[in-house]
């Protein structure tokens, strides 16, 4: 296993680690333990943006880096994955930022049911954002 291969790797599985407190925080929440619901959705918010920026962001950059490869892999479907992934978890990681700066461990949870909706988008992108990731992990690193 090679370097690029290792931190993928960890990424990988810190995002599992992310969609595993995200559960987590849904059964918190269904058991009416709104605050520490709270706690572990900003916990997974926060460690989801420290891969993105160690990682993520980094790899993303480099597609740039070089014009001819881009423009020979521009056709290629899993270019056109990283860029809906990359679209879709910036759209996430913002929506869950948004939602846990506006909660700000408020002990009155009233203002929070409002925002149920935009718990559920930012759910579903973060969910096909994994799974696009996933995806895109087993092509680049094992050739599926």
């Amino acid at each position: 296993m090679d370097y690029y291969q290792l931190i993928a790797t960890i990424s990988l599985v810190t995002q599992i680690v992310v969609l595993v407190l995200l559960f987590a925080s849904i059964w918190l929440k269904v058991k009416k333990k709104y605050r520490q619901h709270g706690i572990m959705m900003f916990t997974a918010v926060v460690l989801h943006t420290v891969v993105i920026l160690a990682w993520m962001v980094p790899t993303f950059s480099s597609i740039f880096s070089y014009p001819i490869a881009l423009n020979a892999f521009l056709i290629a479907p899993i270019l056109v994955a990283i860029f809906v992934h990359a679209f879709m978890g910036v759209a996430a990681v913002i929506l869950g930022f948004w939602l846990v700066a506006s909660w700000r461990l408020q002990v009155d949870v009233k203002a929070c049911f409002a925002k149920k909706k935009a718990m559920r988008i930012t759910l579903t992108l973060w969910l096909i954002t994994m799974v696009l990731g996933i995806i895109m992990y087993l092509k680049i690193t094992m050739g599926f």
